[in-house]
Parts: C-alpha cells; structure tokens; sequence
C-alpha cells in the first residue's frame, strides 16, 4: 500500500501523454484529403450542385431543363466586389453572387504577424470554403450560384458612424423580371442579412423558393493516438433544430449518402477550430436541410425552402435568410441564433467545462487580462476542493510519519511480500490510516482538470491572448519553455513534501514522473501550464501547512 502515490502519478502521467498526444493531433498541419479528383481543388472553384426544385404538392411540376444546362455550362469570368466593416473584410463575385472570400479583421494569422489577417473563407487553392445561394424557380430561367449578375460598384467600405451597409447585385431574366441580391452588413457584427427581392414584370404569377449552401473541401489531419472521446476538436458539418438538436455531420457521412432533414428552425453549417459558418433559418417556415458530395473532394451543407412564394404579375416579393460567419464567440453566437453557441464543443465534460468558461469569463471582465483570469480561477477551483485535498494532504503526512516504522518492517520480513503487506495493514488500522485516502480525493478532481483543458483549448477568446512578458499567446506553448520547467520543478517540490517509503524502483520512477511530465508540457497550451504550475503552488502551500501542524 506505500506505492499509492506511484499509482496516482502514473494514472497523470497516462493523462498527460493523452492529452498531449490529443495537443499533437489538434495541431497538426492540415493537408488536402487524397480523394478522386482531388488535383480539382487546387485551381479556382468552377462547378457546385444546385439543389432540385422542390416539390411540396402533386401538383408541383418538375424542375425546369436551365438546372442541367447550368451544370454543364462554361464558365464565365465575374468581377471582385470587396466589402470591409469593422469586423470583416468579404470578398463576393458577380458570378454567381457568393462570398468567395472572408477574412477576419480581429484575428491575424499567427502572434508573429500581425498583419496578416486570418483568411476564413477562400475559392481558390487546397483549402476551398465558400458560401453560395440562389432561386429555385418552376418554368423559368432563375438566377443561381451561377448567374453572371452586375453591381453599381467593385468596393464598398463601411463609414463610421453608419451602422448597416448594403450591397447589390441585378440580374434581369430573359422574360423580363428583374432580380436583386442584396446583402447587408452590420457594425459590430458577424451576421449578414441576404435577401432575394423579385420585381415580377411578367404577366404571369412568379413562384420560387430559395437555397443556400456552404461548399468546403475536406481537410486532412495527421492521424495519431486519440483515446476516444479525448479530442472534440471538430472539422466538418453540423445542424440544429429544435427537434434533433445538435448534430455534426462528418465528411465522411456526406460522402457515404446526401442526407436531407425537414424542419422549420435551427441552422446548418460548416465548423473548424476556433471559427464556424453558419446558414440562421428564419422562423415560421418549412426547409429542407440537405447535405451533397461531388468528386473531387467537394461536400456541400445548406438548406432551401419547401413553400414558394407566390409573387402576382406587377407586384414584387423578397426571400431572405442570415449568415453568422466568423469566431465562436459564445456571447455573439448566443446573440445569433438559439444553439448556435453549443459548436463551441467541450466534448464529453461539457457539462463541467460550460461553467468553468462561463466563470473564467465573468473573472476576465473584471481583470482584463485572461491570464490572470486562469489563476485566479485556479485559486477559487483549489477553494472549492479544499476539504478534499486536506483530507488527501492529512492521510499524506501521516503515511510519511509512519515511513521509519515502514522500513522498519521491510527489514524485518525481507522479501516475504505476503507477511510485509498483512503488518502492514496491521499498522494502518492501528493507526486509523487509508492508505488510499491521499489518492482518490486528488482522482476526483481528473475531471475538472480536463474539462478545464478543453475549456481553454476551444475558446476562442484565448486565441493570442497575452498575459505577461513572453507569454503573448495563451493558447499556444510556452516559446521559451520557462512554464514547463517551473511545472516540473513545483511537481518535485510536492514529491519531497509528501514522500514516503518506497522501494529503489519506485523511487527511480517517481524521480523520472516530473521530468516526463515536464516533457508533455513544452507542448501543451501556456494557459494550461500556467493553471498547472500554479495549482501545484497553491498544493505545495497546503502540504507545507498541514505537515508543519502534523510535525512530519
């Protein structure tokens, strides 16, 4: 039984190799899936699927014969229309009228360049992500991802003071209708209005529905250990609705079938780490959310509506949809749609990691500054464990006031284990010592460390957020290794404070746990180091303080 902290340092150990090997695969560079046709991502994107149109009665006829002919049209060339807001700098497209390109004007690529803003979204190169709409029209020609439309200006800037910015783009139809894609831009945010404004100059009645989908290529990631359920780092679909909840579609689902979901609420999107997109359905209305894959490594998640809307000849009508793209601020996502914020993914200790972000939050608005956030959220954590680490920290001081006697009995029954172990539960119950009251209060609190790393891993909020001197980003690793080393120093410090009787094997392996220990932290996340270092600190305190009241 005087191996119990043997035991409790390997069960860490195997915690920190897998959650290091988790920090390995998190990170690693992503290269493009090796799919048929894959060499097709690798120049501009010129082909995307166009929804049916749908039929929501008998009486609907089928979709018109332009659907085909669009696929199988030649590209055309259409004119860059760049839009910049206080947050977002968007670039769309004549042709087809999409956003080909968003960049984040609140995040740059990495701490060392700063002025490189991070690119969400892209039509060009490995990496494609774009977002595309258009009509569904029965027996006309209607506007889609691919129509050539024109627009009054290539650049729109938003001016201070001005709160809404919108966009045009016009196309007329050969039987005289005239089409309008407006997008809206709003200071302070991350949601953009579309809307589809239909001028019926025909003499017959217009019926139409609208789609709009993401289209991305799948993104490879080295593949490495991963202890299941360890790693909710996520890259591909998902959907909500108040019926199904929350779903993520894998790539590998889109692939196998397209998927179709009928629901009047919710949202579909495209999800990565750190940042999401996101189609917001409006109300009081019937969808399809749908998914579709094309070769070449091309998956597409969007949704369209069930129900035309009929416009009378001389009058006009408007579809409309929102689209949040941008981080997964929990805050903004709230304010976006219901469920939006729940891609903000914790995995399976979701339920603890929740709290603890919304408190280390609460914490940063007072302090200002996330590092000091982590510590003090560490104090209050080590606060509402203290009972349990006493207890663990008492039953500690005593296995190490008992280690004379202990050795004592080692010489005594040699290598006769059998009568060494029965003298020795003989002593603890003399003693009214558990000898393993100091393991299982510190194993309760696993969980709360791992939902803390996962808090900290998936919140945006720490993504180059600096605390003090070197430390510029929180949620990447310490660059000059000081936090690890001072980890590795603190977790040898707790060792001399409660060490115990053990034999030379023991010993060596317990020496050895804060070096391996200080080897998986030069990977990990500084922020997660930091709570570790200071946590282990804030142990050594308590240790001292209750050994000196023992007298160990």
């Amino acid at each position: 039984m005087d191996n119990q902290k043997l035991i409790l340092f390997v069960v860490l150990g195997l915690l920190s190799l897998m959650l290091w090997q988790s920090w390995v695969e998190y990170n690693a560079p992503q290269q493009t899936a090796q799919k048929e046709g894959n060499t097709a991502t690798e120049q501009t994107l010129e082909k995307g699927a166009i929804p049916a149109t749908p039929k929501t009665s008998s009486e609907a006829p089928a979709p018109s014969s332009a659907t085909t002919e669009l696929l199988s049209k030649p590209v055309r060339t259409g004119e860059a229309v760049t839009i910049e807001t206080d947050l977002l700098k968007v670039e769309l497209n004549t042709y087809g009228a999409g956003v080909n390109k968003v960049w984040l004007r609140k995040y740059t690529v990495d701490i060392d360049h700063p002025d490189e803003l991070f690119q969400l979204m892209r039509d060009t190169g490995k990496n494609i992500y774009i977002a595309q709409g258009g009509l569904l029209v029965q027996g006309r020609e209607f506007p889609t991802h691919k129509t050539l439309f024109t627009a009054s200006k290539n650049s729109y800037r938003l001016a201070d003071g001005q709160d809404t910015l919108d966009v045009e783009f016009v196309w007329n139809s050969a039987d005289g209708i005239t089409y309008k894609k407006i997008y809206s831009f709003h200071r302070d945010s991350y949601v953009i209005d579309i809307k589809f404004r239909v001028l019926n100059t025909s003499s017959t009645v217009w019926n139409g529905y609208q789609y709009n989908q993401f289209e991305r290529t799948q993104p490879a990631t080295r593949r490495s250990f991963n202890p299941a359920g360890m790693v909710p780092s996520y890259t591909g679909g998902a959907i909500y609705n108040e019926q199904d909840k929350y779903r993520k579609i894998k790539f590998s689902n889109m692939q196998e079938e397209n998927l179709s979901f009928l629901t009047t609420n919710g949202w579909a999107g495209m999800l990565q780490h750190y940042f999401v997109g996101a189609w917001l359905l409006e109300e009081g209305q019937e969808y399809e959310m749908f998914t579709n894959y094309l070769a070449g490594n091309r998956y597409f998640i969007g949704f369209k509506t069930l129900k035309p809307l009929s416009i009378q000849p001389g009058a006009a009508g408007e579809l409309s949809t929102r689209m949040y793209i941008g981080p997964k601020e929990i805050r903004r996502l709230k304010k976006a749609a219901p469920g939006l914020d729940l891609t903000v993914d914790y995995g399976w200790l979701t339920p603890i990691s929740s709290p603890l972000y919304w408190l280390l939050d609460k914490i940063h608005i007072v302090v200002g500054n996330w590092g000091w956030a982590i510590i003090i959220l560490t104090m209050l954590i080590k606060l509402a464990f203290f009972p349990l680490s006493a207890a663990s920290y008492k039953s500690m001081a005593n296995m190490r006031r008992m280690t004379p006697r202990i050795k004592t009995l080692k010489e005594r029954y040699g290598d006769d284990k059998q009568k060494l172990n029965q003298a020795m539960m003989k002593l603890y119950k003399e003693e009214k010592i558990n000898p393993l009251g100091g393991c299982l209060p510190v194993l309760i609190q696993i969980p709360v460390f791992i939902a803390l790393y996962w808090a900290l891993l998936e919140s945006v909020e720490l993504r180059q957020a600096p605390w003090i001197f070197w430390i510029r980003d929180l949620s990447a690793p310490d660059p000059y290794f000081v936090l690890p080393i001072l980890m590795g120093a603190s977790m040898l410090g707790q060792q001399m404070l409660s060490a115990v009787a053990m034999d030379p094997l023991q010993k060596k392996i317990m020496m050895a746990m804060p070096i391996v220990f200080t080897f998986f932290f030069l990977f990990f996340p500084s922020g997660l180091v930091l709570y570790w270092t200071v946590n282990n600190m804030l142990t050594i305190a308590q240790q001292y303080t209750i050994n000196k009241k023992m007298g160990v």
